[in-house]
């Protein structure tokens, strides 16, 4: 077996150990981000994603989240995490993780629903404004 000193200075279990060498899985960020979301916020994780890569940063694993209003608008949230990133590393990063979603999901439900019929609309709402 490697020796592996920064590691077992930290953990001498193997599984543990583990999460300190492997980037992280797309599934396994999903999921992790998924169970460390607060119910209260009402947000719904998307299971799947997106087949094409959304990112507009290339080497970048996304988790999209949808909030919902009662006028019917649905927003898209998410986070992204470099695919270099270790399970350990993103462990270590879920408060923050959770706090920009927090952030987006605050801001969506903050907006009046008039707001988010004119973003659902888009150039249509400016049209059956006039």
């Amino acid at each position: 077996m490697i020796s592996r000193p920064d590691i077992d200075k930290v953990t001498d279990k193997p599984d543990e150990a583990a999460d300190y060498e492997e980037a992280i899985s797309e599934e396994q960020l999903r999921s992790l981000i998924s169970e460390a979301v607060p119910a209260e916020l009402g947000i719904t994780p998307l299971k799947n994603g997106f087949k094409m890569n959304l990112s507009a940063n290339p080497g970048f694993h996304k988790v999209f989240f949808s909030a919902r209003c009662d006028c019917k608008t649905v927003a898209l949230l998410s986070v992204e995490v470099s695919e270099k990133k270790t399970l350990q590393e993103v462990k270590q990063a879920i408060p923050a993780l959770i706090g920009k979603l927090e952030s987006q999901a605050r801001s969506f439900y903050g907006m009046p629903c008039e707001v988010h019929t004119r973003m659902r609309l888009g150039s249509a709402a400016k049209i059956a404004k006039k």
